[in-house]
């Protein structure tokens, strides 16, 4: 069944009005009959109890608020879907002996394919077909740009190490097509930023020569993606126009400026309290009160709940100091931990695919509140868990 889930998850995570939380949600009652009828065989490890940790304190570091606000559950609500992988992990590190790597490694590959071929032919007939500046399927538009681009991350990483480089490949650039045409600025800016930190810390290992080769590339890459796709050219000029204005003072009809402005207000929603910040209800009326003062203009205060569109401003403001000391350890430490084992076990790709896949989420988050759509932080913690636990299986062999 986890096989099942698991190709659904990237099949259907763009080209389908089915949300794979569903499919998780299958998941999690399985594995929950699973453990219960093998409980004798589920021995934690500290390990294991730290993902359990990780995987809770989202929900946890919002607890203030949540009382705060009087007992409303859209604080809890992420954080409870990422509890929700938890029997799903500890189920599968029970039966870690029997999982195949081949078959699992397969469903990730023909996934990841049939995901990114539904979101590029999604995206291409929005934009020629209808007509459409921008592509939304089934999803907000910036929300299928990084989930697009969460597969175009994850299927570049499958793709040193796989034996489907063809699938694979094409796989990579439907999603990046898919990615592009979505003109999610997050999504599209992710690319070079986690392309640029892939081949400087890879340099050593592929040599100076091919670093500077595929820095060019990666600019050869833009500057194509620039002259070749219209709606590409547009959000660039834009951008460009929006920084422009930004440095000159004006923030009047400036997206770019819109969210330099949110992020003043998550901090002056930190100031007022430092510890676990404010209720969205306060934010609100925090941003009445300074609407017009110079910290933010009248736009922001008509902005719902002072949503800041990035997930490290907007846990500042609704989370303070316990929030953000929790986002480090669900969001970075991830990373980081993925990133050293990856240098300590080069011959297991999946610390490096884990690896990857984490980075994509840290820079998409820093433009949008991505992990506060129940979906995405569904999705997220699925794959970083599945790909913990597929990680440990390839070492264990290895051993």
């Amino acid at each position: 069944m986890t096989l099942a889930v698991t190709f659904l998850a990237f099949a259907l995570l763009v080209s389908a009005p089915i949300r794979i939380h569903a499919f998780v949600a299958l998941l999690l009652i399985y594995s929950v009959g699973f453990l219960i009828f093998n409980r004798h065989q589920l021995a934690m490890t500290r390990q294991d109890w730290l993902v359990v940790l990780l995987l809770s304190l989202y929900m946890l570091s919002h607890l203030p608020v949540f009382v705060m606000s009087g007992f409303s559950t859209r604080y809890l609500a992420p954080g409870l879907h990422m509890m929700g992988i938890i029997p799903i992990y500890l189920m599968l590190r029970v039966a870690l002996a029997e999982l195949s790597l081949v078959r699992f490694r397969a469903v990730l590959e023909y996934g990841g394919f049939v995901g990114s071929l539904g979101g590029a032919g999604i995206a291409v007939y929005e934009v020629y077909l209808l007509g459409q500046s921008r592509v939304d399927g089934f999803l907000f538009h910036i929300n299928f740009g990084y989930l697009s681009a969460s597969l175009f991350f994850l299927m570049v990483a499958l793709l040193p190490s796989t034996q489907r480089r063809a699938l694979v490949g094409a796989g990579a650039l439907l999603a990046l097509l898919a990615t592009l045409l979505s003109t999610s600025r997050g999504a599209v800016f992710a690319i070079p930023i986690v392309f640029t930190v892939l081949l400087v810390w890879q340099w050593r290992r592929i040599g100076a020569v091919y670093l500077v080769v595929g820095l060019l590339g990666l600019g050869g890459l833009a500057l194509a993606s620039y002259l070749t796709l219209p709606q590409v050219e547009e959000r660039v000029d834009l951008t460009v126009s929006e920084v422009e204005r930004i440095l000159e003072g004006d923030f009047r009809h400036n997206s770019a400026g819109g969210r330099v402005r949110l992020w003043a207000a998550a901090i002056e929603a930190f100031k007022e309290r430092p510890l676990v910040g404010l209720t969205y209800a306060e934010r609100d009326a925090l941003n009445l009160e300074l609407a017009g003062t110079g910290i933010i203009n009248e736009w922001v205060a008509t902005i719902s709940r002072g949503h800041a569109h990035s997930q490290y401003f907007e846990t500042l403001a609704t989370g303070g100091v316990i929030g953000v000391v929790a986002l480090f350890f669900y969001l970075i430490f991830p990373a980081l931990y993925f990133l050293r084992r990856s240098h300590q076990e080069p011959d297991n790709p999946y610390w490096f695919v884990g690896f990857v896949f984490s980075l994509g989420f840290i820079v998409f988050c820093l433009s949008e509140v991505a992990l506060q759509h129940e979906m995405i932080a569904t999705y997220y913690a699925f794959v970083m868990a599945l790909l913990f636990v597929l990680a440990c299986k390839d070492s264990e062999r290895s051993a």
